[in-house]
């Protein structure tokens, strides 16, 4: 009797040390809570006022903050969109595309040598240094066949004019970015004049001023300008805010990510683009010293696979090609050389978007007097009122009330509603201009001649599974 009760209490003691304690349950929730950011998008012409987020310090495993790594308010990345075909699967006679968007992987793991597609370049013009023309083209952008890397400096930001869409994440162009810092310089050497030591002008927590870019379409292309708004207040970050930040993913969570899909789909592409030029690279000793490496810095537990054909990491992966991330960050790419909606290339995005709006029966209508810009706004507009219909359902069904019970109730089964929205017609067109969005800040003419990067503009819209 007397072992038995010590064994129970044995387990008792065991099982009392292992409850989880207040401190791990909100830990777990912030963590649980903590979302991948949205992506800040420029939806139409006019001027757009941000304030942008400075970097938040690491905390270790005890809750101390750890020096930064990096300070101010930008990560630089370097991303290239491989275009791999599946000649299994035919659209239109052609082989159907999968898209894939890859970042350096030298930014996830800082052990390896070299990124993988760096390193076939380079063995490439190497072992084929006589062929001026194979060099010539792997250098080039991704659309033209080329393996030469997007650069981008990503940054949190909060928009101004909507801050119930919260902490978002803007890329810039690196002709864009070094934009805002020469103005950004310019104007903190002003401040500082006099011994004067000001944080920085745009993101310092409660010495910054908004930052107003313009967009303006010429010639059926966006160009952007920027101005650093000195006339207005300066903001100051309340708690609330900066506590976000502490709990939020950092930037380089959010942007440097690099699993075994994207690794597969390097390879897969990486060896598409060998048996295209007609050239041996994939299976010397330094591009798969490079692989290997890779997959032994891999976590245990990432489980994904690319499969060609499918161009999906997992149900939730947004690099699929059926992701409208995806389509907008296609058009981005298109803009960024210049392709514009007549070229090959943006009628085989058009043939995708259209795709999308079947596969997800969305009300949107598709006419040769609108662009792909358009009819991409179009789809987030649609996804947002959806969004906002299944909350209002089920809001009105949580109101009703129960019935009062009878004696004799036959039980009838009710049909679910999905809240689907109407299959599209395609053959009107609808000139009723959208409105514009508000915005009460003037308007700048020094453009850069290149699009910024877009992202999620509806706050209201689900989160998208990215992880």
């Amino acid at each position: 009797m007397m072992e038995q009760e010590k064994k129970a209490r044995t387990l008792h003691d065991v099982f009392a040390a292992s409850q989880e304690t207040f401190d791990d349950a909100k830990k777990k929730s912030a963590e649980e809570s903590s979302k991948r950011a949205s992506f800040f998008r420029f939806a139409k012409d006019g001027t757009y006022a941000i304030r942008i987020l400075p970097l938040a310090p690491v905390q270790d495993q005890d809750g101390n903050f750890l020096p930064l790594e990096r300070k101010g308010y930008e990560y630089p990345l370097r991303s290239l969109m491989l275009k791999i075909e599946n000649d299994k699967k035919l659209v239109k006679g052609k082989p159907s595309i999968t898209y894939v968007t890859v970042c350096n992987a030298k930014y996830a793991f800082k052990e390896i040598n070299a990124d993988l597609i760096d390193t076939y370049v380079s063995v490439a013009c190497e072992k084929y240094a006589d062929d001026d023309k194979l060099c010539k083209k792997l250098r080039e952008g991704s659309f033209s066949g080329g393996l030469k890397w997007d650069s981008r400096r990503c940054m949190y930001i909060i928009d101004l004019d909507n801050p119930g869409d919260g902490v978002q994440i803007l890329q810039l162009s690196y002709s864009q970015y070094k934009d805002l810092e020469e103005r950004k310089l310019n104007l903190w050497g002003k401040l500082n004049k006099n011994g004067k030591m000001v944080p920085c002008p745009i993101s310092s927590i409660d010495s910054a001023y908004p930052v107003e870019i313009t967009r303006k379409t010429e010639n059926n292309k966006p160009a952007y300008s920027f101005n650093i708004d000195t006339v207005s207040d300066k903001d100051v970050l309340d708690e609330a805010i900066l506590q976000q930040l502490i709990d939020m993913p950092r930037l380089p969570e959010q942007i440097y990510r690099y699993t075994r899909y994207h690794l597969e789909a390097t390879v897969a592409y990486l060896s598409q683009l060998d048996e295209k030029f007609d050239i041996d690279v994939m299976s010397e000793d330094k591009v798969q010293n490079c692989i290997d490496q890779i997959k032994t810095l891999l976590p245990a537990d990432d489980q994904s696979h690319f499969t060609l054909g499918e161009g999906k990491e997992d149900e939730s992966d947004s690099d699929s090609a059926n992701d409208i991330d995806s389509l907008w960050a296609r058009y981005d790419a298109l803009c960024n050389d210049d392709l514009d909606d007549q070229t090959a290339e943006g009628q085989e995005l058009r043939t995708d978007i259209m795709a999308y709006i079947e596969a997800h029966n969305l009300d949107v209508k598709v006419t040769r007097k609108k662009s792909n810009e358009d009819i991409l706004n179009e789809i987030e507009d649609e996804l947002a009122t959806a969004a906002n219909n299944r909350g209002n359902e089920e809001e009105e069904e949580e109101e009703k009330p129960d019935p009062a019970p009878k004696r004799r109730q036959t039980p009838v089964e009710e049909e679910e509603d999905d809240a689907e929205p109407a299959q599209p017609a395609d053959e009107e067109e609808d000139d009723t201009p959208e409105p514009e969005r508000p915005r009460s800040r003037r308007e700048r003419n020094d453009d850069t001649n290149e699009p910024a990067a877009r992202a999620s503009r509806r706050g209201s819209r689900p989160p998208r599974r990215r992880d």
